[in-house]
């Protein structure tokens, strides 16, 4: 089998989602060809902010330089297309769009694998389980009282976990906190609560925001300084009491992973799979953190971290963007398709069946929201 081709179709809605961080999104479908009737099929989303899209960056890196590497390869070998894909046509794949754009050929060939076995990318890696335990984003852009009945909304729908944004993104210092009161107030304290700041406070404003939290019993401080304020890190987790403090959303490869870790900086890292670049990469830390015994549980792009945790046994939770959410990526994408099952545990979502990542597009959505060339 042989890559003849590589492919890319842009999709674009100009819409505030209701975590209102930028003005639309962006997503590109990723076709890898082969010489086979076996065509991987793979996204990558690209928030659009007041600087404008960079899709058409993204996009022109695809299906032109990283296309141009991998034409002729064996779709099969994925470690040897991701090192090509990461070496050249320039070696600066540490972090950001360049690693991005190689998840998106990773990830549809990851697709092709399955699909060339005829089996989801679920039973791909060595373990099975049913189902995986989710916690809800209540990432809402809303006034705390607001937000702390939408959190209820979640909690009578059977979640029992919540998380919610206290970002300098999205509300002043003083602000988070009175989130972080009424979601707890409202919930009740039977209910795990997470935060999450996106990396953008210090040291120091971490470490007194969970001391003025102590009386909410916040489970987790998730990305409570910047990604690569390792020093930050292992401070802040110094004197974080019983909150577990987690990261590695915004960090790229194993060898940020691996200080993250190995300062023990972090309680549960949170490697997103598009981030890292892409599926390959991504079980070289999870495997890393499994051998030390640090729990895995990755951030968003739930299309692609559900199958891997079904088959992964070290991922604790998925984070779950329920279909209400005003999500392009949802929308856009009709599979794959999950199934909740409730319990008293909490909301568990199972992995599609169907060979390979299993991604299909909408095509009335796709139809209102492509980009013309």
């Amino acid at each position: 089998m042989k890559i003849t081709d590589v492919a890319v179709e842009r999709y674009l809605q100009m819409a505030n989602p209701d975590m209102a961080h930028a003005e639309g999104h962006e997503i590109l479908i990723i076709k890898v060809h082969t010489d086979t009737d076996i065509t991987g099929i793979s996204f990558i989303g690209t928030p659009v902010f007041s600087h404008g899209v960079t899709g058409d960056i993204a996009a022109t890196l695809i299906s032109r330089n990283l296309r141009n590497n991998i034409i002729g390869e064996n779709p099969l070998y994925t470690e040897r297309i991701w090192q090509k894909l990461f070496e050249g046509p320039w070696r600066i794949g540490m972090r950001g769009m360049i690693r991005d754009c190689i998840a998106a050929i990773d990830f549809a060939l990851w697709d092709i694998k399955g699909k060339a076995q005829n089996l989801p990318i679920s039973d791909l890696f060595g373990n099975h389980r049913d189902q995986v335990l989710t916690y809800a984003n209540v990432g809402h852009q809303l006034p705390p009282e607001k937000l702390g009945e939408k959190a209820v909304e979640y909690v009578e729908r059977g979640h029992t976990a919540v998380k919610i944004r206290g970002s300098k993104t999205a509300v002043s210092i003083k602000e988070s906190t009175m989130r972080v009161q009424a979601v707890r107030e409202a919930i009740g304290p039977d209910i795990k609560l997470l935060v999450d700041v996106n990396g953008t406070w210090d040291a120091d404003t971490a470490i007194q925001q969970l001391k003025a939290w102590e009386p909410y019993n916040v489970y987790w401080l998730e990305e409570p300084v910047a990604p690569e304020d390792i020093p930050g890190y292992i401070r802040v987790r110094e004197r974080a009491g019983h909150t577990y403090i987690t990261g590695g959303e915004q960090n790229g490869g194993l060898n940020e992973f691996r200080q993250l870790i190995d300062s023990k900086a972090v309680d549960i890292i949170q490697p997103n799979a598009s981030a890292t670049g892409g599926i390959t990469e991504w079980l070289k830390i999870y495997n890393y953190a499994t051998a030390l015994n640090v729990p895995v549980s990755p951030w968003n792009l739930q299309q692609i971290h559900i199958p891997l945790a079904v088959g992964l046994f070290n991922v604790k939770w998925i984070e779950y963007f329920t279909p209400d959410r005003t999500s392009f990526q949802n929308s856009l994408l009709k599979g794959p398709m999950f199934k909740e099952v409730k319990s008293e545990e909490g909301i568990f979502l199972t992995a599609c069946n169907k060979p390979g990542l299993g991604i299909e597009i909408d095509e009335d959505v796709a139809e209102r929201t492509r980009v013309l060339k």
